[in-house]
């Protein structure tokens, strides 16, 4: 594994995109559809895209045709219905109704590939790809999750009263858990043409992770996340887990990552970030942060990120952010962002940001 970055070492970049979430908002196709149908994703993203470019400008990252992720795509491979609701996300069932159950049916070999949705996303990924033979459809839109999120996936909320009350079996069940997730990640990895183990790094969602208190974390969640990032990678290690704590942040540099990403995580700041662990992070202007800040406001927010340490921001065009209103604050996002990022790329400290602005 090569050693982390410091956030010295990390040029400071930023991000704004744009897919098929606002497309179907703006082509008037609904969301759940985009889950199932090679002709919905068609329709969002031919009259969506062009209509997003005129709403939200060139300077934004516009995402090429795709259906609607799915994070539960390993877990609906061991037996999890999945739920599209109207107009909605993705929903998932728990099936296992106790760890003795969980742990025969992951002693089981479970050819993924035939199993649940996984040949119908197959055969939805070669019709897409024979209407845009000039794109590369992956795998990766029916993902999985990292291991403790897989564990809570399968067995429901009662999970969190199994790891208090019989930690032992618990620590059993998430080892083969682990051994699950990382199998059908380098499934993922050889239908897509990429090295089942990577010499170059690999990526974890895991954000159930962080509902575990630190204190149980050395037992509970440190093992199996370093089992996820073994059992792929040689390389960079980065992640995803919203909704942490000061107190967690600790093991973030125990388990040697290269990039955070907290995403939506109230309990934390940048500053909190930047004196309580040593790993690169970004930030993220989520669209819920959008609701009640104006343009002035939203370049504030950049700003106040940059100095305060993180290495890099990004937002996103959901859903609700469709309005003229809304565009004009990713657009103010952009112009707030290019200035940091020169600014910092000529050599500006953090702390004299704010005097240069």
């Amino acid at each position: 594994m090569p050693a982390p970055q410091t956030r010295a070492e990390v040029p400071f970049a930023w991000s704004a995109g744009c897919g098929m979430p606002a497309y179907a908002t703006l082509a008037r196709v609904r969301f759940d559809r985009l889950f199932l149908d090679a002709d919905a994703v068609a329709e969002a993203y031919e009259k969506g895209r062009p209509l997003a470019e005129k709403l939200f400008g060139p300077e934004l990252g516009y995402g090429g045709p795709a259906w609607a992720g799915i994070s539960y795509g390993h877990v609906n491979a061991l037996g999890c219905p999945l739920l599209f609701p109207e107009d909605s996300e993705v929903a998932h069932k728990p099936i296992y109704s106790s760890l003795a159950a969980g742990i025969a049916a992951l002693k089981r070999d479970v050819d993924f590939a035939t199993q649940g949705m996984f040949p119908f996303y197959l055969d939805l990924r070669a019709k897409l790809q024979k209407r845009y033979p000039g794109e590369k459809f992956t795998m990766g839109g029916f993902k999985a999750e990292g291991p403790i999120t897989t564990a809570w996936a399968l067995r429901g909320h009662d999970f969190f009263v199994d790891i208090l009350e019989d930690p032992d079996t618990a620590r059993e069940y998430l080892r083969l858990v682990t051994d699950s997730v990382v199998r059908y990640i380098r499934l993922l990895h050889r239908l897509d043409g990429a090295p089942e183990f990577s010499p170059d790094g690999c990526g974890l969602a895991d954000d159930v992770a962080a509902m575990v208190s630190p204190a149980r974390w050395p037992e509970l969640v440190m093992p199996f996340l370093e089992q996820y990032y073994s059992g792929l990678t040689s390389g960079r290690r980065s992640a995803h887990i919203e909704d942490l704590t000061v107190g967690h942040l600790t093991f973030l540099d125990q388990l040697g990552l290269n990039r955070f990403d907290p995403s939506v995580s109230p309990r934390l700041t940048p500053e909190l970030i930047r004196d309580n662990c040593r790993v690169p992070f970004l930030w993220r202007l989520n669209s819920t942060h959008y609701v009640g800040r104006t343009s002035a406001q939203v370049e504030d927010w950049v700003w106040h990120a940059a100095s305060a340490g993180a290495c890099g921001i990004f937002t996103s065009v959901a859903r609700e952010m469709c309005t003229p209103e809304c565009a004009e604050k990713v657009r103010a996002f952009i112009r707030a962002a290019r200035r940091v990022k020169e600014l910092l790329d000529g050599g500006c400290p953090r702390g004299e940001l704010e005097k240069r602005r």
